[in-house]
């Protein structure tokens, strides 16, 4: 930088400044400069530093050859001596802007501020500095304070939504329950009548056949359009189906009743084994080949068990519950990928039954699923625990499960599972329920 181009840039600098050599003549000053020297530009210009300072020449020089090797600022304190004799303490700050390079000269620019403005900069700048700490120790306090009341609230929150699911669900069952068990009533009512209606109608066409086996070419080109031979038949048992489901819904409403406590459930002897195979059937359409998933093929193994006295809808719910998990842990294997060979590695749900003693009986519900790792199995009786996508499962089903096998028949619920080795459900109820 040429001492001309400093003089442009020191116009617009409030502070005192200074264009030096290395050695310490003055190349170009500014008029704050002179005002402080009490010297003219002219009469600075082209003088050496140290005739208007009072430390040593070897101590300015020192100064001067620090600033010479730093493009930071390098802080020191100079003495002026001012034309009228005063002597005033100056802190000075001062970089090279020219490196000695190719031959050609440093060149050191020099800020000068009065000692007591610096000071006065200087305690007005710690005073900032405390005033913010202490806001920043403030709100550090404040944020640790808020961070702790927060995570105060988050659990009481989530305390709150806990018990308001728990105390809802019982008003959500029982209105579910009441807005379902009307059409599903009069639908049921309405098979009864449907049925014997269809096999009087049948009978009366099997009727026609027999008095006239020889139709016009009309109604026997009907007959074989509509294939009569197999509707026949089939429209029974699509009424007999129909008919069962519409049983399991009344019972699922029922337990849902029962679960809801607005109610009394209903206690009677049961075939725990009619109890699977209906649900079996109502899991039919799950259980069937589709283009994503293969066959779940169910083995039975059922023992020789003694009617059980229980609440039937209930122990339904249980079956209906503990399967569907089966049957979804049987499809994750392929969503997955996890299965190679899907022929040799068929997907199984084993249901076995057997008395264990006069006085209770055991269901086992078994899949060879991917299992379960530890890490689930600790939370799998949890309510609203689910691993399940959102929207395909609610997380209550083996937890409302566990209280019916455990707190209303008296019984036992146990989970054995090893992650890739499947999952077995075992239920254990008394033959006689304990009505306390």
């Amino acid at each position: 930088m040429i001492p001309e181009q400093f003089i442009e840039l020191a116009r617009v600098l409030p502070e005192p400044s200074l264009l030096l050599t290395q050695a310490g003549e003055i190349l170009a000053l500014n008029k704050p400069v002179s005002l402080l020297f009490g010297w003219k530009i002219s009469e600075l210009k082209g003088e050496l530093l140290c005739k208007f300072v009072t430390e040593s020449e070897e101590a300015l020089m020192k100064y001067l050859q620090a600033c010479s090797k730093s493009r930071k600022m390098v802080f020191g304190s100079l003495t002026i001596c001012t034309s009228d004799g005063e002597s005033i303490i100056c802190r000075s700050q001062g970089a090279v802007i020219q490196p000695a390079l190719g031959g050609l000269p440093a060149q050191i620019f020099l800020r000068l501020e009065k000692r007591n403005i610096a000071n006065q900069n200087f305690l007005g700048l710690n005073e900032k500095i405390d005033e913010l700490k202490t806001e920043v120790e403030h709100r550090r306090q404040a944020e640790i304070k808020l961070n702790q009341r927060l995570s105060e609230l988050k659990k009481a929150q989530m305390q709150l939504i806990h018990q308001e699911k728990l105390s809802s669900l019982g008003q959500i069952a029982a209105g579910v329950a009441h807005e379902i068990n009307n059409p599903v009533t009069f639908i049921h009512g309405n098979l009864i009548p449907a049925q014997e209606y269809a096999k009087d109608l049948f009978r009366l066409i099997k009727l026609y056949q027999q008095y006239y086996p020889n139709p016009v070419p009309e109604i026997q080109a009907e007959i074989e359009e509509i294939d009569l031979d197999f509707l026949i038949p089939d429209m029974i048992k699509l009424l007999q189906s129909m008919s069962v489901g519409t049983t399991r819904i009344r019972q699922i409403v029922e337990s849902m009743r029962s679960f809801s406590r607005l109610d009394e459930a209903k206690i009677k002897k049961v075939d725990i084994h009619q109890g699977l195979d209906s649900t079996l059937m109502i899991l039919q359409h799950r259980l069937k080949a589709t283009p994503n998933f293969p066959e779940i093929k169910v083995i039975k193994s059922y023992g020789k068990l003694p009617q059980v006295e229980c609440h039937s809808g209930q122990l339904n719910q249980v079956f209906m519950n503990i399967l569907t998990n089966a049957i979804d842990a049987l499809h994750e294997r392929y969503e997955v990928g996890n299965i190679v060979e899907p022929e040799v590695n068929l997907s199984e749900i084993k249901v076995k039954t057997e008395i264990l003693d006069s006085d209770w009986v055991a269901i086992q519900i078994s899949d060879n699923g991917l299992g379960i790792s530890e890490q689930v199995f600790t939370k799998i009786f949890d309510p609203f625990f689910t691993t399940k996508k959102t929207g395909k499962g609610a997380g209550l089903g083996l937890s409302i499960s566990h209280k019916i096998i455990t707190e209303i028949h008296g019984g036992k619920l146990l989970c054995d599972s090893k992650l890739g080795e499947g999952t077995r459900f075992l239920i254990k109820i008394p033959v006689k329920l304990k009505i306390s």
